[in-house]
């Protein structure tokens, strides 16, 4: 796994050594107002973390995690992650958060993008999914700017702050990716 770079960010890969920096935005509010954000202790998350896969390919299974790091504060902001299911279907979810004084900047979209694009070009995988509530407009925005296509609701998908809560599940195919990168240099070149 490595460091990702963006114009406006740093993504920097979640290790021993940062671990404590993710756990206290965790902890942060606003957080779990659309999603569920595990409550480990200090000592479980470090644990956890330290557990990880430490390589990203499509044949690793775990959770592949980035701080995200705005250049302009060197301030963690949020996180961005990649979890590779077991079943070998050569496909990943993504998921991120920014905490609540930095939304609305772009910052997750920018983020989104990085991580898309390097999990295609890192790897073999053939599909990203990702999932949002419904009332999560800003979310569901981003994924469509991203590339996701939305696919379904999913009922009672998720548990929020300890309630069931529908989902929505959008998917994002390597050949859709392959087809706006290609169009973006076409006309980047045009220009």
């Amino acid at each position: 796994m490595r460091r990702v770079d963006t114009e406006r960010l740093v993504l920097e890969p979640v290790t021993s050594a940062n671990a404590m920096t993710l756990w206290r935005i965790m902890q942060s509010a606003h957080l779990r107002e659309y999603q569920d954000v595990p409550r480990h202790t200090k000592d479980e998350f470090a644990r956890r973390v330290d557990a990880r896969p430490k390589a990203f390919d499509s044949r690793s299974i775990g959770r592949f995690e980035w701080l995200v790091v705005a250049r302009a504060s060197q301030q963690a902001i949020g996180w961005i992650s990649l979890r590779v299911g077991d079943g070998g279907r050569g496909t990943a979810e993504i998921g991120y958060s920014i905490v609540a004084t930095h939304r609305g900047s772009g910052f997750a979209s920018e983020a989104a993008r990085a991580i898309v694009d390097y999990a295609f070009e890192e790897s073999d995988l053939h599909q990203l999914d990702a999932c949002c509530v419904p009332a999560n407009a800003a979310s569901r925005r981003l994924l469509a700017r991203a590339g996701f296509d939305e696919i379904r609701v999913q009922r009672s998908g998720a548990i929020v702050r300890g309630r069931p809560v529908d989902i929505v599940i959008f998917e994002l195919h390597r050949d859709a990716w392959v087809r706006a990168k290609t169009l973006a240099a076409k006309k980047s070149a045009a220009r």
